[in-house]
């Protein structure tokens, strides 16, 4: 994962900034730490696709590559799946 250095600014009272710091030290962070941790535990946990996947996927969007089917039951049958097998 590339990191980049961001500088961000928090307007708040003092009161505030001592309370983010106390709940930092609690965690023996700072309070930039601290900070990033709260985002971290909010963002979505997607897994990247590899590169073949983003390449499929990057075709696909471009149209490049897709196949067409009359029916639902060919689609099966094209995948070698017997539309009338039971479990």
């Amino acid at each position: 994962m590339n990191r980049h250095k961001v500088r961000l600014s928090v307007d708040c009272t003092e009161d505030e900034r001592m309370y983010i710091k106390m709940l930092a030290a609690k965690e023996k962070k700072t309070i930039s730490e601290f900070l990033i941790s709260l985002a971290r535990n909010r963002m979505p946990q997607g897994k990247i696709p590899n590169k073949e996947t983003q390449k499929i996927l990057r075709e696909t969007e471009e149209g490049k590559n897709l196949e067409s089917h009359e029916s639902l039951r060919d689609f099966w049958k094209s995948m070698g799946i017997d539309p009338n097998a039971e479990d």
